[in-house]
């Protein structure tokens, strides 16, 4: 390295002025190997006075500065050019090209000349790798849903019934008021001899209707003595005394005197369920057809223990 004797700073071996000083190398430097330069080291032949010769210039590297009298490129850390000793107050930063930001970077991050980077607390590192995490686990989270979601039937509907139910919640909640809607008669395609139709809107839930039912079959047709708004329903699903005893509906299609219709996807529980029914407006009767059944081990008959029929409160 050479070391500037006017001002103390290490320099590059092939530098010709100080990087930290401007002072001409030639006149002011001293070719050493390492430790401290003492003024007597310098020798003889490097004190005599030498007219400043310009180097070749340096290949300009992304994040050097650029000289504005010769061109050349120079470490960051410099203060004047290493080639024609021009101050880099005003040099601009070589950018990088715009390929290689998004090439991982193998060295240590060049910044630009001033800059430097806040201290960071042990507090402040602790909540950004907390941070970080927590975005890494949402990621996988959502990505982890969107699969199942997407390529998982059962999942998907119960996702779709969960969303369904909780709206209905709220807005029979805060929303609207229901009262129930009494049938003038019932009946059925199909029926089990102790298990008839009537007995799915008895408002009993011990009792059940029973049939074996398949998805071209009407299983329940219910009549109203007026016209009436449907917009709200309850379903008890299966046997409550041997739930798993028997078919449970998995999907009830509405089908109404005025020609609409309207789908119902259910959860295999014993619990009550309530749904919300559109295109149910001026009716005075629907088909509930069984669409779709939860299997059973034990039996075909599909069980319905009790069904009601809300329409809003009119005030």
């Amino acid at each position: 390295m050479i070391v500037c004797q006017t001002c103390g700073e290490h320099n590059a071996p092939n530098a010709e002025f100080c990087g930290n000083c401007g002072d001409f190398l030639k006149w002011t430097g001293a070719q050493v190997q390492a430790g401290p330069v003492r003024p007597d080291a310098v020798p003889q032949q490097q004190q005599q006075h030498h007219r400043p010769q310009q180097t070749l210039r340096r290949q300009a590297q992304p994040g050097d500065l650029i000289c504005g009298q010769c061109g050349s490129g120079n470490v960051p850390t410099r203060n004047f050019c290493n080639v024609c000793g021009h101050s880099l107050q005003d040099a601009v930063t070589q950018k990088q090209p715009w390929w290689k930001r998004w090439v991982p970077g193998k060295g240590p991050k060049v910044r630009e000349r001033g800059s430097r980077p806040p201290r960071t607390s042990r507090t402040t590192k602790v909540r950004q790798g907390i941070g970080k995490a927590f975005r890494w686990v949402l990621v996988i989270a959502v990505l982890l849903f969107g699969g199942l979601y997407g390529f998982s039937q059962p999942f998907r509907g119960n996702v779709n019934t969960q969303v369904v139910e909780a709206k209905d919640t709220l807005a029979g909640i805060f929303l609207e008021d229901w009262v129930p809607v009494r049938q003038s008669s019932i009946s059925a395609g199909r029926e089990l001899p102790d298990h008839p139709a009537k007995l799915a809107m008895d408002n009993n839930t011990a009792t059940f209707w029973a049939a074996q039912t398949d998805s071209k079959t009407a299983a329940l047709t219910i009549q109203f003595d007026r016209v009436t708004d449907l917009r709200r329903m309850i379903v008890h699903s299966g046997d409550p005394k041997k739930y798993l005893g028997s078919q449970r509906p998995q999907r009830l299609t509405l089908v109404f005197d005025t020609g609409k219709t309207h789908d119902v996807t259910l959860t295999d529980k014993p619990d009550e369920q309530q749904h919300s029914i559109k295109n149910g407006d001026g009716v005075k009767q629907v088909q509930v057809l069984i669409a779709g059944v939860y299997p059973s081990a034990d039996s075909t008959d599909t069980v319905i223990s009790e069904i009601e029929l809300f329409e809003k409160q009119v005030k």
